[in-house]
């Protein structure tokens, strides 16, 4: 999966005032692995916690996503103090679809950071990448990111079951697209 050419990184961040969503930088790692390692986050995302090894690679890891197309892992940041409050990327299907995953880390939860966020990511995709469609898949227990979903006007269009080492996970699939 992925896209046919590369994506241009973010010459600028996407901003709204209150939050910004920009590159990721080698000083938001610290940041990014801390929260890894959040039962929370844990208990909804796949992803292994971010150890020495995984975080020493992770930006040659970011960079090769932009590259070659598959996506574009950003943060999310205070637009006031730059601080890194969370991750956004787009996981791209092909050169129309794209899946926006994001996690915001334990101590800016409940603020209304994920839609601001996920609302910028989604306006420059649709845009400036030109998609048709984007996805955005939650566990149906995940009632934050359902909610998420249903701020961004995203509509929800089925569900899929993900294969898991226990068998599979229920998750609901919502959808927005251009126009």
């Amino acid at each position: 999966m992925g896209r046919s050419r590369p994506i241009e990184p973010l010459s600028e961040p996407l901003e709204d005032g209150v939050v910004a969503v920009r590159f990721r930088r080698e000083s938001d790692l610290q940041a990014i692995a801390a929260a890894s390692y959040d039962p929370d986050t844990r208990r909804w995302l796949d992803d292994a916690p971010m150890d020495e090894a995984t975080r020493s690679a992770s930006m040659a890891h970011t960079q090769e996503a932009w590259r070659t197309g598959q996506a574009t892992p950003l943060v999310i940041a205070d637009a006031t103090t730059d601080e890194p409050v969370g991750i956004i990327n787009l996981q791209f299907r092909d050169d129309d679809v794209a899946t926006i995953a994001y996690g915001v880390f334990p101590a800016h939860r409940g603020q209304g950071i994920a839609p601001r966020a996920v609302r910028l990511l989604a306006g420059w995709a649709l845009s400036d990448l030109g998609l048709t469609q984007l996805l955005l898949e939650a566990d149906p227990e995940n009632t934050s990111s359902v909610r998420v979903a249903e701020k961004c006007r995203f509509q929800r269009i089925g569900s899929r079951v993900e294969p898991t080492a226990d068998g599979g996970r229920a998750l609901i699939v919502f959808a927005c697209g251009a126009g």
